[in-house]
């Protein structure tokens, strides 16, 4: 295998690619020092080995990124705490509920009393075995942490008082009301972190383990020789890993090197400069498919991207407003234009895989109805601005699309194009009109918990009368241990967010990532959107 390109070849092919200069020395930068470039084979996929590095280029990532599990405040920091650290529960990638390191986690009959108890023998990566006193600091932690994102579909049921420590590996939850979906929340972003975790210097139980972080610039994270699941089941593959390769992770080391710039990312694909990239731009993908020795990795997913709407705030006060701009937005043409047609269409419900998501709730484009209540709102001809920010490989030309169709019902949209820092800034939940995106949490209630429900991280805002009845109604979910009665009061709450609500939800885009023919162990499915086969590192291996 060659070593990759030399600087002029590799400039001039960034320049090709239309890349500015700013980028392409980011680039450079990120291929030189430290890492080594990954090499591009000139032949077909060889032999499977063990070890080596792995390197990856990401987008989606700003100054403010961080190791600590609580705050998942980027694309990146999502993924990679998949990568360091581990949960009690999770859902795999077609978004099956299973345990992880916990062996039980059971409720009593009124689903307000919770059993946990973790597996014997998991080791952090400092040493230290994982018991129950891990599993009652991290519960604190989440609660006491500032900026904690986990903490808002926790806060409504623990109380952490009520936290007992039965055993060595066993806790018991006395919760503030029933919850029969709790297990679901602990299957969704909670990662496990020993007694006095620093995440200066982070520990974990993940499949690999910390070696180095420069925020916006790299992960270098390092084989965990007693990771706990070496011979657990894997994630479907095309090209599972040979049984003789040994335990998981297959790989000595992986490198994650951040390029923001969506031309630079691919870039470094195409030269030789890495080996796997995210984000892929759907107008990017035939110039994958130029290239024999690259390779898409594509699933359908239950993430989201959405245009959401501070409801506190005019013209987004007046439901008649709101309900206008998702009757103008041409929901197949933004399919199409957004992500060439990679993925499907989406009528302002997020959760699709969710018990009782309603598909029967759809709308059709109807540019007099809308330009109806404009009227009736005396709200015609006016103009908002939409902040929009590379959240998605989508998000911005989403902001377009509803500008342009929203001209045609009297409203101009001035789209105020900013970088993720500024996205995420201080005004994040303040914003009248902007973007985000979120990955699947396999269950409709913990997103609600998590978005409109929270105090802390709501972006719309609800009236308090729709808040109340939301409430009442995911209360009444969560007590309900019936499975069918559930998934009716969960249609109940699609059906407020579908009349009320403030999301607008063109599309599900497919989740793209590209990588070269000598990396294989990629699952097939990543439903939850997170990128990278949502993170399964540990089961990726190189050959040569």
């Amino acid at each position: 295998m060659n070593q990759g390109p030399s600087r002029r070849g590799f400039l001039s092919t960034a320049a090709a690619l239309g890349m500015s200069a700013a980028a392409m020395e980011l680039l450079a930068a990120c291929g030189s020092g430290g890492a080594q470039p990954a090499a591009t084979g000139a032949g077909p996929a060889g032999k499977p080995t063990r070890g080596g590095r792995l390197t990856v280029a990401t987008g989606g990532a700003k100054g403010s990124d961080t190791l600590d599990p609580v705050l998942l405040n980027s694309a990146p920091v999502s993924f990679m705490a998949r990568v360091l650290y581990d949960q009690l529960a999770d859902f795999s990638n077609d978004l099956q509920y299973r345990l992880a390191m916990a062996e039980l986690i059971e409720p009593n009959k009124a689903g307000d009393e919770w059993t946990i108890r973790v597996k014997d023998g998991i080791e952090f990566h400092n040493g230290k075995t994982l018991d129950a006193d891990d599993v009652i600091f991290t519960f604190k932690r989440t609660f006491t942490q500032t900026g904690s994102v986990t903490v808002g579909k926790f806060k409504p049921y623990v109380d952490l008082d009520e936290i007992k420590k039965v055993d060595k590996r066993t806790i018991r939850m006395k919760l503030l009301r029933p919850n029969s979906t709790f297990h679901y929340a602990l299957a969704s972003p909670h990662k496990i972190v020993p007694v006095d975790f620093d995440p200066r210097n982070p520990v974990g139980t993940g499949p690999f383990k910390y070696k180095s972080f420069t925020a916006n610039r790299q992960w270098v994270c390092e084989r965990f020789a007693n990771y706990w699941n070496a011979d657990g089941e894997s994630e479907p593959s095309d090209s599972a890993a040979p049984a003789g390769l040994g335990g998981k992770p297959y790989l000595d080391e992986l490198v994650v090197n951040v390029i923001n710039d969506d031309s630079a990312r691919i870039n470094a694909l195409v030269t030789g400069q890495v080996d796997a990239i995210n984000m892929v731009q759907f107008a990017q993908i035939p110039l994958i498919g130029q290239h024999q020795q690259l390779k898409l990795l594509e699933s359908e997913t239950g993430a989201w991207t959405g245009i959401y709407m501070n409801m506190e705030e005019p013209p987004f006060d007046d439901v008649r407003v709101r309900q206008a701009l998702r009757l103008a937005i041409d929901r197949a043409q933004a399919l199409s234009s957004c992500v060439s047609g990679h993925g499907r269409v989406a009528y302002d419900l997020p959760e699709p895989y969710a018990p009782g998501y309603p598909t029967e709730l759809t709308r059709k484009r109807d540019i007099e109805k809308a330009k109806a209540l404009l009227k009736e709102a005396g709200k015609e001809n006016i103009t908002v601005e939409l902040v929009a920010g590379p959240v998605s490989a989508e998000a911005v030309s989403m902001a377009t699309v509803l500008a342009n169709n929203a001209a045609e019902i009297g409203i101009t949209i001035k789209v105020r194009q900013v970088d993720t820092a500024t996205l995420f800034g201080p005004q994040f939940h303040s914003w009248p009109f902007s973007v985000d995106k979120w990955p699947a949490q396999g269950n409709y209630l913990t997103l609600l918990a998590l978005t409109d429900l929270s105090e802390s991280t709501t972006l719309t805002h609800m009236p308090k009368a729709d808040l109340d009845a939301l409430r009442d109604l995911h209360d009444k979910a969560l007590s309900t241990v019936d499975e069918a009665k559930r998934a009716e009061l969960t249609k109940q709450m699609y059906q407020i967010q579908f009349d009320r609500g403030g999301w607008i939800i063109p599309f599900f885009a497919n989740v793209v990532n590209a990588h070269h023919a000598k990396v294989a162990g990629w699952p097939k499915q990543d439903a939850s959107g997170r990128s990278f086969g949502n993170a399964h590192f540990e089961q990726l291996y190189l050959t040569g």
